[in-house]
């Protein structure tokens, strides 16, 4: 028996998300109108951004309407990557007054996390990178991650640090670029609190397939410590629907998820602008369970064997049939 998915979605998503051209092409939204949403769309838990979703005054309003609708707090995000003050760079600027204020954004999220009960904080170090050459000594940029990181881990150990990588954007080149250099991150940083967040559409971005990131997060150090889940052309970060674009790469990723045990949120980074959003959030979650449905139906004894063999033509037959009845 398959253990069943606590599934979750960022708090933005439930508003008026917009693009680069347009703010958004919604109406408005309140906060208690949002939580309601996210009720109907029927997921367990929130993600945050620090500082624009949740902040220290409105922290009790937030943790009320969690209770209210029975959510629980996925994760929460230093504002790292939609400030001015880091737009060359964060938790590796090479200005010092920039650091400590990147310390002390991570110090406040750890606070404000555990006021709603979570014990997860997503790092997105987005604006942490560089654009051209000869812009960005990369040793000490790296030297400075590790220290900064090493000291948030420190700071409360009962809570978790998820890196979660991209390959660019904002930035050209990303320094927390792929589910491998983040796993380096994570054995130079050497806390066990410290691991990786996999974002299915930042792993395409990547060029990378998602089903073997999640192996390797397993293997070395078992660091997975989120999935957020989406799909994307390979051109760009463009959080479409799951299963929407990439059918058998999401069918294969599901496998290992549960092959590897992970057991934490789903969390649906998708960002329908031009959707209704419970719609949108609905339909996902039924694609996931359906694949599921389908991959029982193949029974983990055929998948094995699958895997032993390695014929591709023998596999697509097994899966066609299962999905395709």
């Amino acid at each position: 028996m398959k253990k069943d998915i606590k599934f979750a979605a960022a708090i933005s998503a439930l508003g008026n998300p917009g693009d680069r051209f347009m703010s958004g092409y919604k109406e408005d939204l309140t906060a208690g109108e949002m939580f309601a949403l996210a009720a109907q769309a029927g997921i367990d838990g929130l993600e945050f951004v620090y500082g624009r979703d949740v902040t220290d005054e409105n922290a009790g309003e937030i943790k009320g309407y969690m209770d209210k609708y029975g959510l629980r707090c996925c994760d929460v995000l230093p504002n790292l990557f939609g400030r001015k003050e880091f737009i060359k760079g964060s938790i590796s600027s090479r200005y010092p007054v920039t650091v400590d204020k990147a310390r002390e954004e991570i110090r406040r999220t750890i606070d404000i996390t555990k006021r709603l009960g979570g014990s997860l904080v997503n790092i997105w170090p987005g604006q942490d990178g560089y654009d051209y050459p000869f812009e960005s000594d990369y040793l000490k940029a790296w030297e400075l991650m590790i220290e900064v990181l090493q000291e948030a881990a420190d700071y409360d150990p009962a809570v978790r640090l998820g890196l979660e990588y991209k390959f660019k954007e904002p930035r050209v080149h990303s320094y927390i670029s792929t589910v491998a250099k983040s796993l380096l991150l994570c054995n130079a940083v050497d806390r066990p609190n410290v691991g990786v967040i996999l974002d299915i559409g930042h792993a395409i971005l990547a060029y990378e397939n998602a089903a073997e990131s999640l192996a390797l997060a397993k293997m070395f150090g078992d660091r997975l410590f989120l999935l957020h889940i989406n799909d994307t052309r390979p051109d760009w970060d463009w959080d479409l629907n799951v299963g929407s674009v990439h059918f058998l790469d999401t069918l294969e990723w599901l496998y290992w998820a549960d092959k590897t045990g992970y057991d934490g949120y789903y969390t649906l980074d998708i960002w329908p602008a031009r959707m209704d959003t419970v719609e949108a959030i609905r339909e996902s979650i039924e694609w996931i369970k359906a694949m599921r449905r389908a991959l029982d139906r193949i029974g983990g004894t055929a998948i094995e064997n699958m895997l032993r063999e390695g014929n591709p033509a023998r596999a697509m037959k097994i899966i066609r049939e299962a999905v395709f009845r």
